[in-house]
């Protein structure tokens, strides 16, 4: 009996989230409903259509801007903190595989979370991999493959993504 819950609950959420939510002909408030009715944790309703979420463990605070056709595999947590922006066709893998026997090189899975901190800003199909957590304020540039931590406040460019500058910290405000 639980398998068969599990069976529904899998194509409930495909459905839901993975297929209406995914929609280009919903309206993101609407979005921002069937994520919540579905059981996702977001207090953001600008997630954009074409966004594809591999498992629940997903949650985002509020201020968040998610762009079109983000992947997220959230087979472990993915905590998306305020304020953070995801541009387009980023993916954002928690799993992968150990390097397995010749037979067979993918071995077993290798689950961990990741963070993308307050304010954060990841560039258009940024790769975001297992275990790593974005500091608070820092930039991924365009197209990076983020194998590590990357500090706050800090701007990561390339494949592996390494530090390129240290970003102001200093607020400016607009003169009247």
């Amino acid at each position: 009996m639980s398998k068969i819950k599990g069976v529904i609950s899998s194509f409930t959420w495909n459905f839901v989230v993975n297929g209406m939510a995914k929609s280009f002909l919903i309206p993101k408030i609407v979005r921002y409903y069937l994520y919540k009715l579905s059981g996702m944790r977001t207090n953001s309703s600008n997630i954009r259509a074409g966004c594809i979420f591999r498992g629940k463990s997903v949650v985002i605070e509020k201020d968040v801007f998610i762009n079109h056709n983000v992947f997220i595999d959230a087979w472990e947590t993915v905590i998306i903190k305020e304020k953070a922006a995801i541009a387009f066709d980023v993916l954002i893998c928690t799993s992968s595989h150990k390097i397995g026997q010749p037979g067979k090189r993918a071995g077993i899975s290798d689950r961990k979370p990741v963070v993308i901190g307050k304010g954060c800003w990841v560039g258009a199909r940024a790769t975001i991999l297992p275990g790593v957590v974005l500091g608070d304020g820092c930039v991924i540039a365009a197209g990076a493959v983020v194998n590590k931590d990357c500090k706050p406040n800090t701007l990561y460019a390339g494949v592996p993504a390494k530090e390129v500058k240290t970003l102001e910290t200093i607020y400016l405000t607009a003169q009247n």
